[in-house]
């Protein structure tokens, strides 16, 4: 996985506790690497699962809820990161139709031995549906992504989670707020 996830995650865990619970999640995640990470190294998902499960454990906040709130996060810093992608779409729905045919194969451009998930979208009367697979089991962290993306393009439509699999698969509706979700 690539190294930016991990920065980001320590960044998210400095910002949103106090770098102190960071450290102390490093420690008790007894990496091999005592979680010196680079944002352009690669690592195993396995040191990510690890840092995720002492978070929860010294926070209380259960994995899928920290995940999500870590995929807000993540957007939010792809914002600051990555602005000349961002600013490529219009809205939140062009920027999702585009995430696998244009923002992955870029990262696999850029990175050959990048696996990043798949991500497609379907039209569903007024509703969008994502779906999301991958072999890394980071479906709640896509969630987040996702409701950050609406939020960051004004976009007042509401994102459920059909769960499909445990945290492998996906499959989100974005629809209107007044919609009901089949």
């Amino acid at each position: 996985m690539k190294g930016v996830i991990f920065t980001e995650l320590v960044r998210f865990m400095e910002e949103t506790v106090s770098p102190e619970f960071a450290d102390q999640v490093l420690v008790n995640a007894d990496l091999p690497n005592d979680g010196a990470f680079t944002s352009v190294g690669n690592y195993p998902t396995a040191h990510a699962a690890k840092m995720i499960e002492a978070a929860v454990e010294l926070s209380g906040i259960a994995a899928p809820e920290l995940s999500r709130q870590f995929g807000r996060a993540l957007f939010a810093r792809f914002i600051v990161l990555f602005p000349e992608i961002l600013s490529r779409y219009k809205d939140a729905t062009e920027l999702l139709d585009n995430v696998g045919p244009h923002i992955h194969t870029e990262v696999c451009t850029l990175y050959p031995d990048a696996q990043p998930p798949q991500v497609t979208t379907e039209k569903k009367g007024d509703s969008l549906i994502v779906r999301y697979s991958s072999h890394r089991p980071m479906a709640a962290i896509a969630f987040g992504l996702i409701e950050q993306c609406l939020v960051h393009y004004n976009d007042d439509r509401q994102v459920s989670w059909e769960r499909d699999a445990p945290a492998y698969s996906a499959s989100f509706v974005i629809a209107p707020p007044s919609a009901e979700v089949e």
